[in-house]
């Protein structure tokens, strides 16, 4: 019994001090935290990518719409004469202004109903000239796009107010509670971007998943221009729309 007893203390005396030990909790702390910690870092970082990814989108529409609306060749006893070579050099400034975002690179794209991976442009930017009708009439104004030309490797995109075509008699352009119409004499250019987001760690581990930002803005055309015809002396590629 003498026996027993000792061993028994002997063991509660281990459990005492095993109880008062605390050189491993501020390891086990961090191994609960870290999870956390990770994920609020990540999370972190991925909002403040995408943040800073639409302030970019948002300025290379502007300055595209900004660049147009300024294109020309000047002439004395003329008005400005837009050419195909002043489109594809506004459309060269946007290439190069969104180096950064890959605007003519590519992404996997995974078709829901085949599962099938395929290559997807990021990009797809729209400019339209958007003009009065040729009979304009101040008693119900109407307006048309004009010509429209495009530039990224998105072809699967499709301007989202309107085209050519579809676009002869139009009250406005833009965005619900944000549609604007030209000066009766003038024009407007209209910019569109659409580019495909992907975050950059791990899709899906935030709120923020791949998805595509599109942005819009319009400048007015600032000084007389030739509404007539876009020439293309210099027989360059047109930037034709998908």
């Amino acid at each position: 019994m003498i026996a027993k007893a000792s061993k028994f203390r002997k063991i509660a005396k281990k459990l005492q001090q095993l109880k008062r030990d605390n050189s491993g909790l501020a390891m086990v702390e961090f191994a609960i935290s870290l999870p956390f910690f990770l994920g609020l870092t990540i999370g972190g970082f991925e909002m403040a990518n995408y943040a800073n990814v639409v302030m970019k989108v948002n300025q290379i529409t502007i300055h595209t719409a900004d660049s147009a609306a300024r294109m020309g060749e000047d002439t004395v006893l003329a008005v400005k004469q837009i050419k195909e070579m002043h489109i594809n050099d506004v459309f060269a400034g946007t290439l190069r202004e969104g180096e950064s975002l890959l605007l003519d690179g590519q992404h996997a794209y995974t078709d829901p109903s085949t599962q099938n991976v395929t290559l997807r442009g990021n990009a797809l930017i729209t400019l339209s000239s958007v003009e009065p009708v040729a009979s304009f009439d101040p008693d119900d104004p109407k307006y048309r796009i004009r010509w429209q030309r495009c530039v990224g490797s998105g072809t699967h995109y499709q301007s989202n107010y309107g085209t050519v075509a579809d676009s002869q008699s139009i009250d406005h352009i833009g965005p619900t509670g944000r549609e604007i119409i030209p000066p009766e004499d003038g024009a407007i250019m209209f910019v569109e971007t659409q580019f495909y987001y992907t975050p950059v760690i791990l899709n899906g581990f935030t709120r923020v998943t791949d998805r595509t930002i599109s942005k819009v803005a319009s400048m007015v055309v600032r000084d007389r221009r030739d509404f007539t015809q876009i020439y293309n002396a210099e027989n360059v590629q047109v930037s034709s729309c998908p």
